[in-house]
Formats: structure tokens, sequence, C-alpha cells
């Protein structure tokens, strides 16, 4: 049964809707504030110009009631009927009441409802009234040759019905916006996540070994770099898995001879009837018992250094002390061919290296120097530095016969041999070497040998 994973287009997707919201609720409190505002400034200056309009309306024959009634209504009308365009309507339900007094304080008309005293006060001044269990909202007009004067009252909690269907248009635009802004971002997110399902399907009809490039017809800025990734990652595998190959060709290349040699050792040691003879084969059968066991080891090192994993731990170690300890289980195959063994070291050094790997890399170059230098001649291992230092130097020197500078590369390849060597060996130690070298983060050199002669291979380490 498969996992289920969170999918990223819905989190997309959910973002982008949760900003939107945001931003419609934004709106929404900055429509309600100014849904107040209109409220206390425009509707009150709507109401004031009303109340300016009908005063200029009634002064021109203030005491012909027919005339007045007639053109202050006249006036009620088409301040009404204005207002209606800009409200789509919502104005018919605009219906203040009024008074119409002269400047003697007559009154001179008022629309029904409207109470017998003064309903406002000075001109301009905007007050809240109370009359009839209900709250009013009044201000009063002079007539420009100041002969009537004008007292206007609109109920409170009718004030903004006009603007209640301009408010309601900018909702259902809100919400037509909101809804269009959906569709589009779904849309486009499905669509702009394709280039990613196209990459997906392309690489699950990839068979296995298969490491060639993966190639799209187009690339964006998001998945050019999950290409260009991938790709460099089949590349260093197939690379990976090439070096595999040829280890195990050269691998079994390198144990077919010694194997082929002991079989032969072995049935001549059988068939042999003198004992000088089966002396000899039995020697000759160790030896080659000797050299499969020596490769059988190092290619067991090497499968062990190529796992990152194992070289990744430090501890702190007396290195000199184990250079002694190393040095001293070596002497025996120095005595063999009359190497003599040196170390030149202080008597403690503490460092933090792999315990293993400093001991792979010692036993290697010293095991090298040994294996490639002549009877009779030296080794000299050194070890400088101190605790405090930020770096120490293994050293290990030989005055044999050298490395030229052409070959100084080529030695660290694997099952690598140079031409004319004739002392057996496996071909893997300097790249056994090399490989911890760069777990550690050291470096390694080349130099001068003993007495101007041989080689000398210099492994630093950083502080770690």
């Amino acid at each position: 049964m498969s996992m289920k994973y969170p999918s990223l287009l819905r989190r997309l997707i959910l973002s982008q809707a949760v900003a939107m919201a945001a931003a419609c609720l934004l709106v929404f409190f900055w429509l309600l504030f100014h849904w107040f505002e209109f409220e206390k400034g425009d509707l009150d200056r709507r109401m004031f110009y009303f109340a300016n309009t009908l005063a200029e309306a009634a002064s021109v024959t203030p005491h012909n009631s027919q005339e007045l009634v007639r053109r202050v209504k006249v006036a009620e009308k088409l301040f009404i009927d204005s207002q209606e365009l800009v409200t789509h309507g919502a104005a018919k339900s605009y219906a203040p009441l009024y008074q119409v007094w002269d400047k003697s304080g007559l009154l001179l008309y008022e629309t029904g409802g409207a109470p017998d005293h003064p309903m406002a006060g000075e001109e301009g001044v905007f007050m809240e009234r109370r009359w009839a269990g209900r709250s009013w909202r009044t201000v009063a007009a002079v007539s420009s040759n100041l002969a009537v004067r004008v007292h206007i009252a609109e109920r409170s909690d009718r004030r903004v019905a006009t603007s209640l269907p301009m408010l309601t248009d900018i909702g259902l635009s809100q919400m037509l916006i909101l809804a269009w802004s959906a569709v589009v971002m779904i849309g486009t997110a499905y669509y702009g996540f394709r280039p990613l399902k196209a990459l997906a399907t392309q690489i699950a009809k990839r068979q296995a070994g298969d490491f060639s490039s993966v190639r799209l017809t187009g690339l964006y800025a998001e998945t050019a770099p999950i290409v260009e990734e991938l790709n460099g990652l089949l590349k260093r595998e197939d690379t990976l898995l090439n070096a595999e190959r040829r280890f195990l060709a050269d691998a079994a290349h390198e144990l077919r001879t010694p194997l082929a040699a002991i079989t032969t050792q072995a049935h001549l040691l059988i068939s042999a009837q003198e004992k000088v003879n089966q002396r000899q084969e039995a020697h000759r059968l160790q030896q080659n018992i000797e050299r499969v066991s020596h490769l059988l080891t190092q290619l067991l090192a090497i499968a062990h250094v190529d796992a990152e994993s194992a070289l990744v731990s430090r501890e702190t170690v007396d290195i000199a002390n184990l250079a002694r300890e190393r040095l001293a289980s070596l002497s025996s195959i120095a005595r063999k061919r009359s190497i003599s063994l040196s170390l030149e070291a202080p008597d403690t050094l503490f460092w933090s290296v792999n315990r293993a790997g400093f001991i792979s890399i010692l036993d290697n170059l010293v095991d090298n120097a040994i294996r490639y230098n002549s009877t009779g001649q030296h080794v000299q291992v050194r070890i400088t530095g101190s605790a405090q230092s930020e770096y120490i130097d293994l050293g290990v020197f030989d005055d044999g016969p050298g490395i030229p500078l052409t070959e100084r590369q080529r030695v660290f390849d694997r099952f690598y041999r140079m031409p004319g060597t004739w002392q057996e060996g496996s071909g893997l130690g300097l790249a056994i070497v090399q490989r911890i070298v760069l777990s550690h983060g050291a470096t390694l050199e080349f130099t001068e040998g003993l007495s101007e002669r041989g080689i000398g291979i210099i492994v630093r380490f950083p502080r770690y």
C-alpha cells in the first residue's frame, strides 16, 4: 500500500486562498470603516445640502402657502431624483421630516409627522433629538435672503439606508472577484505544476541501470535545478558503477594468477617424491597463499574505506605510541628483507583521528616502503608537530629506487603497478591511503627520500 504524502499543490492553493481571504477581509473592514465615515460626514452634508435647497425654494414666496408648498415639493422631488441616480433607486426610502419657519418664528409649513416645536437649533449645527420614541438627527439652514429657516430631521436608524445598495454592489463585486480569482488560481496552479508531473513521468519510465541524462522539452527556473542535480547524481552513480565494475574485473584478474599458481603448486606438492622438492613446492605454495591473503586483506580494506560512514568517527589517540606499536608489528616483515625501521616522534602526541584509518595509512605506507625497497636499506617514519599545532605531519621515507615524477599521480590508481616492478604487491596500498587521507581532510605530498635517494611521502593532518 503506497504512502500518502501531503500535496504541495494543495498547500500552494491553500496558502493563496488564505492570502486572498485575508485581502478580502482587509477590503471589507476598509469599506466598513468608510461606511461609518460616510454616515458621519457625507450623510450630514447631504442633509444640510437638502435643507439649503428647500430654504432657497421657499424663500421666493414665503407667505404664499400654495406656492411655497409647490416649490418645496418640486425641490424635494428634484433632490430625491438626483439621489436615485447615485443610489440606484434606494433614495425612494429617503423620507426626512422638515419645517419651514419665517424670520419672525412663524411655522409656514411642515411635513406629516413633524412636531409643532422647532426640530433643530442654530444654522449648520447638527443635533441629536428624540420625540415620538425615536432618535433623530437634525440641522437648520437659512435662505440667502434670510426670509426663511428650514429645519430638517432624519431618523438615525434609517440614515444609511440609501448607502446599503452601493455597499451591497461592492460586496457582490468582491465576491465575484474572489470566485474568479479562485478559479484562475486553481487552474494556473495545476498548469504550473505540469512540468513537475512530466519530469516525474519521465523518471518513472526509466529502466533500472539507465544513467543517461534526463531531458525535458522545456525547462523553467524551478525545474532546471532539479534536472541538473538529478543528471549530476546519475552521472556520479554511473561513474561509481563503472568504477565498481572495473574494480571487480581487476580483482578477479589479480586473484586468478595466484589461485592458478596455488592449484599448480598444490598438485606438484602432492606428486613430488623427494623431500627437497616437497619443501620447495611447499615454500612456493606458502608464498602464493600469503600473496592471496595480502590481496584479500587489501580488497577488504578498499571496500571498507569506500564506505564513507566507516571513516566519519574521530577519537583522540596518542598517535606517537600508536606508531611505535605498528612499527613493532611490521618489524618482522622488514627483518625478512634485512631492512631497518626507525621512528622519530615525540614521546606522546594526542591528536583527533579515525584510529583505524590512521593505522591503515601508516601500515600501507610502511609496507610499500619495505616491499619496494632494496635489501639492507632503511625506512624511517617521522611524526612532527605538537598537540597545540594547527596540523601534524606523518612522513614515511626510504632510500630505495623512488617513484619517477611521471608516475607519481598514477600510483594512486587501483591495481596500478609501475612498469618494471618485480616485487609482489596488489597495487592497492596507495589507493587506500589516498582515500583515507581525503576522508580526514588531510593532504598528501611527495618529497625527497633518505640520503638524497628514494622517496618520501608526507601526510598532513589538520586539527579536527
